[in-house]
């Protein structure tokens, strides 16, 4: 179809349609749907006038909030048919890339959050660790200085608790190191597989337009 939109009657200012006032050509209008992190629906036009100049996308959205009557129909020639579905489909790329690199930003993000929790909670251990160790090297002081037989059972009994305290946080270490290697590895596995994109994309309609 052959679609006039009135520009002239049209009750406000609409600045980025006014230079195209009086003039024609054609436009797409496509529907791309990328399954990826979440189910994203666009509606992308394409267009350009008699003359080859490129209309963009939110140019072409304002035609659609004019009035507008259909005067006719026009077949597109073979050359604007090719050249409307080839704007369209590299419209359609250049957003699946955009959401692509989106995706991939998220993806950085949960990715670095991760390290830092594994960084935070390996410091935490790590400082227990060390107060244990001075722990035992107090009570292996105490030991020392102990002046009778049962002073020195009695210290010897606290280093040995102690000793085994630090192994005991040595061994909470490993096993947190364990733990966030299994969530990451998880984690971007999982990440890894939500940005695998299927897009599908359909053309909804070509019209011709006029700028009254």
């Amino acid at each position: 179809a052959c679609i006039r939109f009135d520009l002239a009657g049209y009750g406000a200012k609409l600045s980025a349609v006014e230079p195209l006032s009086g003039k024609s050509g054609w436009l797409i209008l496509s529907r791309l749907v990328i399954h990826s992190l979440d189910v994203e629906d666009h509606l992308l036009f394409s267009g350009f006038t008699d003359d080859g100049q490129q209309v963009e996308h939110d140019v072409i959205e304002h035609f659609f909030r004019m009035d507008g009557e259909i005067v006719g129909q026009s077949n597109a020639s073979p050359e604007t048919s090719k050249r409307l579905h080839d704007d369209s489909q590299q419209f359609a790329a250049a957003t699946t890339q955009k959401s692509l690199e989106t995706n991939n930003t998220f993806f950085q993000e949960r990715r670095d959050q991760l390290y830092r929790w594994a960084d935070d909670v390996v410091a935490a251990a790590e400082h227990n660790l060390t107060q244990v160790k001075a722990e035992v090297r107090a009570a292996n002081r105490a030991a020392a200085m102990a002046t009778t037989v049962e002073e020195q059972a009695k210290a010897q009994a606290t280093v040995r608790e102690l000793e085994k305290k630090k192994r005991l946080a040595r061994k909470k270490i490993f096993d947190i190191e364990d733990e966030i290697e299994v969530k990451r590895d998880s984690l971007i596995a999982a990440l890894q597989k939500k940005l695998v994109q299927n897009v599908e994309t359909q053309t909804l309609f070509v019209v011709r337009w006029e700028i009254s």
